[in-house]
């Protein structure tokens, strides 16, 4: 502008022709491409470029009382002032609204006869300005979205910038100028994303938090270097992703439960009898939490803890596991206790809300306490173990119900076969004697006929309660249908069968108030054949010399016993009493 007034302000007091004539003459006075208008101390138009005739209407040049109150005011000042201005101006050709905006500058000269007011556009710098900032909030905005907190760290890896919001507990101010690496948990400096000499994206690091606990951040950075190519440190963003791989790890580990969990189930479902299901089950259990053994009880009918199974080495004593199994949670999670330099975890099992028993698993106390992930594993087993149980209580029910007499409790004719031919190979195998024992109930008709079958039901409880008593632990007693039973007695002979027998018969008096007749009163009649090692007797060969032995005395009186002749003696006759 000082070019352009330079020569044309020193004349300018001549005559309004002549300033006129040097206006329109003057190349770069129209050039200018703002409004540039000359004013007389009045505020009246002396002259003005093209653009200014444009802006003529809307500042309303003319007479100073019209003119913009903004614009008149700094003309009477009479003093260089700024004033910005603008309008809304419609475009003729598009019909579009456009906001226009000017700052003008007032330049008085010789001594306020002229004023200068020269315009420029702004609207172009004003919308520059926007979109610089609005660009400066994008990117703000998107570094937030990216990461928790943005940071850079200088060539010894100090932190020079941090997000002003800061990060993890800490402020911006404490960890501006701190070194980076001594936040890092378990990283070199060669592997720190803030102290990088090549670009890293989303790499995961454990960063120490304010308040002392970790947190995992995905990191992304590249290395800064000034224009003659020195390292100058990095920049990058962190995002905090704890919770993102606590969730990966915990899925993780519970599908690595899960395929455990199916695994036991598997080789539960696989085997038939319950001894090897259970024995199974404590064999895999020890070796997917690395116990040294497990245990597997079971609650029985009258509520007490009895063991089922037991798997493993340096097991504790039976006592120990009972005075631990009151630490148990009926919630159904495991319990921690160390006792006599072992490590024990116990969890208690359950089916259809109802506890039925229990799993203690042990090793040695200083192998390390037990993890969160062992604990979960042993209480993801107790929730199945707790069904598997009570299938096998199911199983073993259906089984007592299928080898006993449903009336007296003992075993029925089936059972006892199968237990008589494997303790008769035993006996052989030994060479040990064995005694087997029919009985009959001599004159038990006429008690359901005369006193009713409820009465005579009474009666064979009754002949199995004196039995039951007349028996040592370990021998076989079975109601073998109707009113015969039979026994066998391990490591009996001749001698001691006709012994056991007398006390028997004797025992036999407390039947005498189940008699229907007083003539014919109810007792028993036995048969006895004893089973020699030598002999290489059959079951079935046995079982027919008892029962041969048992029909004697019933077909000579009653109310006695008989011990068949030997196998190899056929000739013998049975010794009746």
């Amino acid at each position: 502008m000082t070019s352009i007034f330079s020569n044309l302000i020193p004349r300018a007091k001549t005559r309004r022709k002549t300033i006129l004539e040097l206006v329109s003459g003057n190349d770069a006075f129209n050039a200018y491409p703002g409004p540039v208008v000359i004013l007389d101390a009045a505020g009246n138009f002396l002259a003005g470029n093209d653009e200014a005739s444009r802006l003529a209407v809307v500042l309303r040049f003319g007479a100073i009382s019209s003119m913009d109150p903004c614009l008149r005011e700094a003309i009477l000042a009479g003093v260089p002032a700024n004033v910005p201005f603008s309008y809304d101006h419609v475009d003729a050709a598009t019909g579009q609204l456009e906001h226009r905006t000017y700052d003008f500058q007032v330049l008085p000269v010789e001594s306020n006869e002229l004023i200068i007011v020269v315009g420029r556009n702004t609207a172009f710098e004003s919308a520059f300005r926007g979109a610089l900032a609005e660009s400066r909030q994008r990117y703000k905005d998107l570094v937030e979205v990216c990461g928790d907190f943005s940071w850079e760290t200088d060539s010894d890896g100090r932190f020079v910038f941090v997000s002003p919001s800061g990060a993890l507990g800490y402020t911006a101010e404490q960890l501006v100028g701190s070194l980076a690496e001594c936040y890092l948990h378990d990283v070199g400096r060669g592997l720190s994303p803030f102290a990088t000499d090549t670009q890293v994206s989303d790499i995961d690091i454990w960063f120490k938090r304010e308040d002392a606990g970790l947190a995992c951040l995905e990191v992304s950075a590249r290395p800064v270097h000034d224009a003659s190519g020195t390292y100058r440190g990095a920049r990058g963003v962190c995002r905090d992703v704890t919770a993102d791989r606590d969730r990966e790890q915990e899925l993780a580990r519970t599908q690595v439960r899960e395929n455990l969990i199916a695994h036991i189930i598997r080789t539960i479902r696989d085997e038939i009898e319950p001894a090897a299901m259970l024995d199974a089950a404590a064999r895999i259990t020890a070796q997917a939490v690395d116990a040294a053994g497990c245990t597997i009880l079971r609650i029985d009918q009258e509520g007490n803890f009895i063991e089922a199974v037991s798997f493993g080495s340096d097991a504790p004593d039976n006592l120990t596991i009972a005075s631990l199994l009151t630490h148990l949670h009926s919630d159904g999670h495991s319990v921690e206790v160390n006792r006599d330099g072992l490590a024990l975890l116990m969890a208690q099992t359950s089916c259809r809300q109802e506890n039925n028993g229990a799993i203690v698993l042990w090793r040695d106390e200083e192998e390390g306490a037990w993890s969160m992930e062992e604990c979960a594993v042993t209480d993801d087993v107790a929730v199945h173990m707790g069904v598997a149980l009570q299938q096998i209580s199911y199983q073993l029910e259906l089984e007592t119900l299928s080898r006993t007499d449903p009336l007296t409790g003992l075993l029925n004719r089936r059972a006892f076969t199968g237990e008589l031919e494997s303790r008769v190979q035993r006996a052989a195998e030994t060479g040990a004697h064995g005694a087997l024992i029919y009985i009959d109930l001599d004159n038990f008709k006429p008690v359901n006929d005369i006193l009713g079958h409820q009465k005579g039901d009474e009666a064979l409880v009754a002949v199995s309660t004196m039995l039951t008593q007349a028996t040592r632990p370990g021998d076989l007693i079975a109601r073998l249908g109707g009113d015969e039973f039979a026994l066998w007695l391990d490591r009996t002979g001749e001698d001691a069968a006709a012994a056991r027998a007398e006390e028997m018969l004797e025992a036999s008096c407390c039947l005498a108030p189940y008699s229907g007749d007083p003539e014919r009163p109810l007792g028993i009649s036995i048969g006895i054949a004893v089973h020699l090692p030598v002999s290489n007797e059959s079951v079935d060969g046995l079982t027919s010399r008892a029962d041969d032995a048992m029909y004697d005395v019933k077909n000579n009186g009653k109310a006695g016993y008989a011990i068949a002749p030997a196998v190899v003696e056929h000739n013998e006759q049975a010794i009746s009493k």
